[in-house]
């Protein structure tokens, strides 16, 4: 070897190289002045030789081989503006020429890792992953990944053979982010990052950053450019910003694209099942759907995501994506994605233990593993790591023209102690159980969408009462704008599941909800969390034969639609029978048209002035009634719903005097009921009842709900029904006067009556009394009469006795004397 040439070598350093240890080949590959040559440096191992074409002047000149690994240098004479390209032969003679990617400098700046580090570099999906572009005359891809414990990194692919050892990438900042320019790397091949831990383990990661991936769990990433196609939705773009949270109707049908797309034999592509979709949707009334989600995933898991980023094959290109949101949104259809913010399955195919260590989740298992499902939790204290959510909530929102995002359940990254006993967490640097930086997360994550994209809802799911989800950030709150009613869903479920005989003893379970209904903006629903296969799954959750079952299903979609807040249902097709699916289309395609028509269902669901309780205590009977309103005080829709399993004809109280106009019944024969409905107009009569003044006389059948319209009455109707009052209140005087009169008349006839039955009892009684005196007399002297007669005659017997003896006394003194 040129002696030197073999002194300008920086032999550790190319050691580093040979060996792949080092984190800075740009240090050492690739063309660097020195005097008045270039040195020209590449690692190609391989290769048989390698010539450097000097571009300016064409003239070729051989590179040595410094070492038998494959490392190459030569000295290249100085020019300005110097060009070059590597000729290449390997084994097989085969001759390529190529850009040096080492010819090439860093394409981040310190400004992108200031703000990426800072958590505020919002579209940093533009920096980091794959993108193809033009550097110079040069055509190629960028590839940039964030790996801070990595000793080293290098891009492997369809460009360099899966060969670690070729493409070693340069470690750009202190906080890790490794970077390399790869000419000739072309849109749709495949890469990936083969990763070097320091202590000498070799791992392969798919791009977290990728637009695209292969493979069923997304392990090969691929080069793609952000996809774009001419949107048509710029209308629905600006009225989008004009959405009113308070007021706007929101209703959702929750769907999976797989189940549509395997409705048909074989696999429909997005294309061929847009219009389904669309037809499915609107036939049934909805105007939003949520899509689970459409990011690359575990197979069979739709939120284990894998490539954040990456579209799922099964939802078709990015391009056809894009095409059914466009067409969405020309037929008035909003869309809103499932997305993940929360946890992300421990998987080499995803992020787990990126780079060697624990990247993206956080160290501690107390605090980085959910105990139950054994999911990773991403660490929010890392800005990367938020920058990396919050990038990618707005690379789906402003690229794919989402309309919203649905966050899975926040509650198990708010709370340290979520699902954990005691001495399984760790308290927050106040003792406390909060997770102060998931806290700061998502007041940052809704702060920046809402002000990037004014009309984007985002909802969540929050199961442990944390207090103003839905209020503004600066108010407070996290600055969610809907949150999933679930307690409202828990309870219903329950009760309704209840056979109808023994839900009296469950009537709380209906009444609770209201209480805290005007506490956040509600979203009510039977989500796929309750729900398997859809309608069947509500179908199957609730009581009796097949009748009865339907009877409840249609009860349950009924009161949820007039229930306070927004609304939302899973649906899969074909999930009931044809003749099912006819009657719950028909029913919940009124049901959704009156929802939008009336203000009173949807306008201030967020405020307790839209809902009056008429009467919610008539647990016996399982009955509720209650008024919905708007800001027209005109406007009341009076709901009657009958929960029990007999048919009813009750009287209801109404708020106001005026016309009741039936405008919907679950048992209407064509939603399948038996057709117990209030036909025409019912005016309001006087009568008190619930408490109210005025009351109508209602025919409800068995577990089923109605709704009336309310109509005033016109003031020359009012004049007249006045003038009517006032002949019945006159009738009704006159009735009263002739019924006291009356009552006077009887009264006086009872106490008359009263007076002769008085006083005939009272000679009765002392004939009875004189009768009982003279009978008591007679049997005294009769006694009496008894004892003298017995004492005379003994009185009288002892006198004979005695006259006998006194008589033969004188006779003998007689004789005597004689």
């Amino acid at each position: 070897m040129n002696s030197k040439l073999y002194k300008m070598m920086n032999w550790p350093e190319i050691e580093e190289i040979i060996y792949s240890d080092g984190d800075n080949p740009h240090r050492i590959l690739g063309a660097h002045k020195v005097g008045s040559n270039y040195l020209i440096q590449a690692f190609y191992p391989d290769a048989k030789e390698i010539s450097v074409l000097v571009e300016n002047t064409k003239k070729t000149y051989p590179m040595e081989l410094a070492d038998e690994a494959g490392f190459y240098a030569v000295l290249v004479p100085y020019i300005e503006k110097f060009r070059y390209k590597l000729v290449i032969t390997d084994v097989n003679g085969v001759e390529t020429t190529v850009d040096d990617p080492y010819a090439f400098g860093p394409y981040m700046d310190r400004e992108d890792f200031i703000k990426f580090g800072s958590g505020i570099h919002y579209h940093i999906y533009e920096k980091l992953g794959a993108h193809p572009m033009k550097r110079g005359t040069v055509q190629g891809t960028l590839f940039a990944v964030w790996a801070p414990s990595a000793a080293r990194v290098s891009v492997i692919g369809d460009f360099n053979n899966w060969d670690g050892r070729v493409c070693q990438m340069h470690r750009l900042d202190p906080i890790g982010v490794f970077e390399i320019f790869v000419p000739g790397a072309k849109e749709n091949d495949g890469y990936q990052f083969e990763i070097k831990t320091r202590s000498g383990l070799i791992f392969k990661r798919p791009d977290p950053y990728a637009m695209l991936s292969r493979g069923e769990n997304g392990m090969i990433s691929v080069i793609s450019e952000r996809k774009s196609i001419v949107w048509n939705d710029s209308k629905w773009l600006a009225q989008r910003r004009k959405f009113d949270l308070d007021e706007a109707p929101l209703s959702i049908c929750e769907i999976s694209i797989d189940a549509f797309a395997g409705r048909h034999e074989g696999r429909s592509t997005i294309e061929e099942i847009t219009s389904d979709i669309l037809e499915y949707v609107q036939n049934h009334g909805f105007n939003t759907i949520e899509l689970m989600p459409v990011m690359k995933h575990v197979p069979g898991h739709y939120y284990h995501i894998l490539d954040f980023f990456a579209l799922d094959d099964s939802n078709g290109t990015p391009e056809e994506f894009m095409k059914f949101i466009d067409t969405c949104h020309a037929a008035g259809i909003r869309i809103i994605l499932d997305w993940v913010p929360t946890f992300f399955p421990k998987s080499s195919c995803g992020l787990s233990s990126f780079d060697g260590k624990c990247l993206y989740e956080y160290e501690d298992p107390r605090i980085g593993v959910h105990p139950k499902s054994g999911d990773l939790i991403f660490d929010y204290g890392r800005k990367e790591v938020t920058n990396f959510l919050i990038s990618n909530a707005l690379y789906w929102i402003e690229n794919y023209h989402i309309d919203g995002l649905r966050t899975s359940d926040i509650s198990r990254i708010l709370y340290l102690d979520y699902d954990r006993k005691p001495g399984e967490w760790i308290a927050n640097i106040y003792g406390g159980n909060e997770n102060l930086e998931a806290l700061e997360f998502l007041k940052q994550l809704t702060t920046v969408i809402h002000k990037n994209n004014p009309g984007v809802v985002l909802l969540t799911k929050e199961t442990a009462c944390w207090p103003q989800v839905t209020d503004a950030v600066d108010d407070g709150g996290l600055g969610f704008d809907y949150k999933w009613n679930n307690g409202w869903t828990r309870d219903f479920l329950s009760y309704m599941q209840n056979d109808p005989l023994f839900r009296a003893g469950h009537h709380d379970e209906l009444t609770f909800s209201i209480i805290y209904s005007y506490t956040e903006r509600f979203v009510l629903g039977f989500t796929h969390e309750e729900l398997e296969k859809g309608l069947e799954g509500l179908y199957y959750l609730m009581p009796g034969d097949s009748v009865q079952k339907m009877a409840n299903l249609r009860l349950a979609i009924s009161y949820m639609m007039v229930h306070p807040g927004r609304k939302h249902l899973y649906m899969e097709p074909d999930a009931l029978t044809v003749d099912q699916s006819v009657f719950v289309e028909n029913m919940l395609s009124k049901l959704n048209k009156l929802y939008y028509d009336h203000d009173a269902l949807h306008q201030l669901d967020s405020s307790d002035g839209g809902f009056e309780w008429i009467n919610n205590m008539a647990t016996d009977e399982c009955m509720l009634s209650f008024v919905r309103k708007s800001n027209d005080s005109k406007e009341m829709l009076l709901v009657v719903a009958n929960m029990a399993g007999v048919e009813r004809t009750v009287e209801i109280g109404v708020p106001a005097d005026g016309r009741y106009t039936e405008i919907f019944n679950s048992d209407d024969l064509s939603y399948g009921g038996t057709g117990v409905l209030n036909e025409g107009k019912k005016e309001a009569r006087r009568k008190e009842v619930d408490g109210r003044d005025y009351s109508l006389s209602i025919k409800i059948g068995a577990v089923s709900l109605c709704i009336f319209s309310y109509v005033p009455y016109t003031e020359q109707e009012k004049k007249i029904r006045a003038i009517k009052e006032e002949e019945e209140i006159k009738k009704e005087a006159e009735r009263q006067e002739k019924l006291a009169a009356l009552k006077e008349m009887q009264s006086k006839e009872e106490e008359r009556i009263l007076k002769e039955l008085k006083e005939k009892y009272e000679r009765e009684l002392l004939e009875q009394e004189k009768a009982i005196e003279e009978k008591y007399e007679k049997i005294e002297e009769e006694r009496i009469s008894t004892i003298v007669s017995a004492d005379a005659i003994k009185s009288l017997s002892s006198k004979k006795k005695t006259g006998s003896k006194e008589s033969k006394k004188t006779t003998t003194k007689t004789s005597k004397k004689k």
